[in-house]
């Protein structure tokens, strides 16, 4: 049975609707991602660009939803999840009014890289908000676990919607999918907790800076070949990249309270749940764009949407393999949960490579890969409150997520430059080896856990709000 807590005027929550609402607020945000490439086709017809110019509507999505996560994270941990909440109404709602209104490509990217920058910090107060309002480790898995259900059945259905918009109305109808985020800001809000802010430390400026810089170079390079960019300016963005990953090194040196705290870079476990959200996630973008050339190569009469509704049944599992897991890991753990999830997606690729004609085979095999990925992110980031101290745990969930999305982008990048080398069986069967690495991460961290740490509750493990707002911890 739910346990009952209160919102800031004294109305009783359940984990469920609390889940419910995290849900719906995070799932149209996945749809940047899985929904917008089955328009990219017809945006580069209409706007008269190359494949590999309409693919920055992509990248620019990424890139600064994949910044925004750190930063936003780092801001909740200092200011409060208040605080970056109307970032999140004014990117998504400005950056989808210029995706509507686009006369040209460049317009486009510049409404994608703002939707990014609402995404990231809409991704952050999703996954901190049942734990900042919930006490029990039981609880907190039953809301991201439904969380995980609304996620999961829109991120599957992510192509089937893509295609019905893209064919009834327009492609600009596709990539306005992550503003429906937008309505549910007013419940959100009415759940955000009340923090103190009068002793906040500032935020590390110059930190923030370098990582910002770091993480946009290092996704313009995976990027690279996607998008078409020109060596010179790819090993221009590596020059970056590195330059300002090392000068960011030498300034948490300096400082170790700074933009990523020492205590979370020097975290073991937390880096082994990261490697393994990273690999999760690098999978499953592997098959989301394997998935329906495989579909064509085996009826090449098959539209958008029919590969939509093909594709279906994958996201249905995800949602019901992540209410699973949220309930699980309460009894189990969390590292049993990510080894399976891990087997899973190594398995589901081998399969798509290896009986990728059929269309039962392809199924299966993004079944297996986007339930690592959903499941194994409301996993993750159920455990991460016994994994970090309480006053960074804003932070690590936004670099938990950078981490997660920056392994997708570069299992796409990879399958696609491999997609042009050799086979795309093949190169699906090379890249098996992701979710592979993130199995024996979860193992190494398995053998360091001990036993059901990762979901004891964690004394601190609760941001600093009034009292009356959740109940008292226990143990």
């Amino acid at each position: 049975m739910d346990t009952a807590h209160n919102n800031q005027d004294g109305q009783p929550l359940s984990p469920t609707f609390i889940g419910v609402i995290c849900g719906l607020f995070l799932a149209p945000t996945a749809l940047g991602f899985s929904a917008a490439p089955v328009a990219l086709s017809t945006l580069a017809h209409h706007l008269h660009v190359s494949a590999g110019q309409s693919a920055w509507v992509l990248a620019a999505y990424t890139l600064t939803m994949a910044v925004m996560t750190a930063l936003s994270g780092r801001i909740a941990d200092l200011r409060g999840l208040r605080t970056p909440l109307p970032l999140v109404t004014i990117a998504l709602a400005v950056g989808t009014a210029v995706c509507l209104i686009a006369p040209n490509l460049s317009t486009v990217i510049i409404g994608r890289l703002i939707q990014g920058i609402g995404a990231g910090a809409a991704s952050v107060i999703a996954f901190r908000l049942p734990a900042t309002r919930l006490a029990k480790p039981g609880d907190r898995g039953t809301a991201l676990g439904t969380m995980g259900i609304i996620v999961g059945l829109l991120s599957g259905a992510g192509a089937l919607l893509g295609g019905i918009l893209t064919q009834d109305l327009s492609w600009r109808w596709a990539l306005a999918l992550p503003g429906l985020s937008i309505l549910s800001v007013p419940a959100i809000a009415l759940m955000v907790p009340s923090v103190d802010t009068r002793h906040a430390n500032p935020l590390d400026i110059r930190g923030a800076l370098l990582c910002t810089v770091a993480v946009a170079a290092l996704t313009v390079l995976i990027q690279a070949h996607s998008t078409g960019l020109q060596w010179p300016q790819a090993a221009l963005a590596g020059l970056i990249m590195t330059a300002t990953a090392m000068l960011l090194a030498r300034h948490q040196h300096q400082h170790p309270d700074g933009f990523i705290p020492r205590a979370l870079s020097a975290n073991p476990r937390f880096r082994l749940a990261a490697a393994s959200g990273f690999t999760l996630f690098a999978g499953y973008l592997v098959m989301q764009f394997a998935a329906p050339l495989l579909l064509i190569a085996h009826d090449p009469r098959l539209s958008t949407t029919d590969i939509g509704f093909i594709l279906l049944p994958a996201g249905l599992t995800s949602a019901a393999l992540s209410r699973t897991a949220g309930a699980l890991i309460v009894h189990t753990g969390a590292w049993p949960i990510v080894l399976a999830l891990s087997a899973a997606s190594t398995t589901g690729l081998l399969v798509a490579a290896a009986i990728g004609t059929s269309p039962v085979a392809i199924v299966i095999a993004l079944a297996a890969c986007v339930s690592g990925f959903s499941a194994g992110q409301v996993t993750l980031m159920a455990a991460l409150p016994a994994i970090v101290e309480t006053d960074i745990q804003g932070v690590a969930t936004g670099v938990f997520q950078l981490i997660f999305i920056t392994g997708g982008s570069i299992g796409a990048a990879a399958i696609g430059a491999l997609s042009t080398l050799v086979d795309l069986r093949l190169g699906v069967a090379l890249l098996a080896v992701l979710p592979a690495v993130g199995f024996a991460c979860a193992a190494l961290a398995a053998r360091s856990t001990p036993t059901r740490s990762s979901t004891a509750d964690n004394p601190k493990a609760n941001e600093r709000i009034r009292p009356t707002a959740l109940e008292p911890r226990r143990g």
